[in-house]
């Protein structure tokens, strides 16, 4: 049916890769998919940008054909190309949308070819920011990525977590459950609290429903004591998973400052607050952290 076709966003490309663009668009329609696109790029920017949006919008996954030249550029700014433009546009759509996929084409034929000094600082921002749900690829041929394209979105299956709205949402390993049970109970009277266990081993998608709960908290915890080894990359996943540093939600890490191994250590991004203190101050630091979360969201 019409309805379960995965509907693709195929943005502008440059004019160096319109060949490949025609033939990935007609690929992309025989392996079944819809492709949605401009009809022509509006001459008027914020008609341009609408339309993106809404295109965006209606989409399950969009991709985008880099080449080796930077193109057409915003008549607002002159620094960024509208392929540029499109593309960031697509990686906000990640941060509110777990299930939307973003995969960039770099076809294997032009990496060895000289680049525009603009479209290479583009390249190699793309390959350092690659987040989930980002897919670089430098496949040869439209077949070989519309067939990829269609394997990662057909075997793609979003679990639907019962989640609630809520002031704060605690994140723990099992090995902490008692001390960490003491922190929900303290916070418990003052504040509203979802907490979640992590337990090794466990068939539950966490990264997904860590996903979905932070979205409906105002502040994020990842609380340890005897797990630092775990929260740290814990954390980082945790982070990258609902947007880094574009997230709506701050999320703070604490851990106990006993035992001693746990002194120093910390993650620094955009949105993230680290803090390693005694442990009958715990619940006081997170109150704390809520307390201005609050109070910049008042303003």
């Amino acid at each position: 049916m019409e309805t379960n076709k995965i509907k693709v966003f195929l943005p502008w490309a440059t004019s160096a890769m319109e060949q490949q663009r025609t033939e990935l668009y007609h690929t992309l329609l025989k392996a079944g998919m819809e492709v949605l696109q401009h009809k022509n790029i509006p001459a008027d920017e914020q008609a341009f940008k609408q339309e993106t949006a809404s295109l965006l919008e209606q989409s399950l996954c969009s991709v985008h054909l880099l080449s080796n030249t930077y193109g057409k550029t915003l008549p607002s700014d002159a620094s960024t190309s509208v392929a540029k433009y499109q593309y960031l546009l697509a990686r906000n759509k990640i941060a509110v949308n777990s299930s939307f996929k973003l995969f960039l084409w770099y076809p294997h034929s032009l990496l060895s070819e000289p680049k525009e000094i603009l479209q290479e600082s583009f390249i190699n921002e793309i390959r350092y920011g690659i987040q989930n749900n980002m897919i670089f690829s430098t496949a040869a041929s439209p077949i070989q990525l519309a067939n990829d394209i269609r394997n990662i979105m057909a075997t793609e299956k979003i679990t639907r977590f019962d989640v609630k709205e809520t002031e704060i949402f605690l994140m723990f390993n099992q090995l902490d459950e008692s001390e960490a049970g003491e922190v929900l109970d303290m916070l418990s009277d003052i504040v509203s609290v979802e907490k979640l266990n992590i337990i090794q081993d466990s068939d539950i998608d966490y990264s997904e429903l860590c996903y979905q709960q932070i979205g409906k908290s105002k502040l994020a915890v990842v609380y340890f004591k005897e797990t630092c080894d775990w929260a740290l990359p814990f954390v980082q996943q945790v982070w990258k998973k609902v947007g880094g540093a574009s997230t709506n939600t701050p999320i703070l890490l604490i851990g106990d400052e006993d035992p001693d191994i746990n002194k120093g250590k910390s993650f620094k991004a955009p949105k993230v607050v680290s803090l390693i203190v005694s442990g009958e101050l715990i619940p006081l630091e997170i109150k704390m952290q809520y307390d201005k979360v609050v109070e910049t969201i008042e303003k």
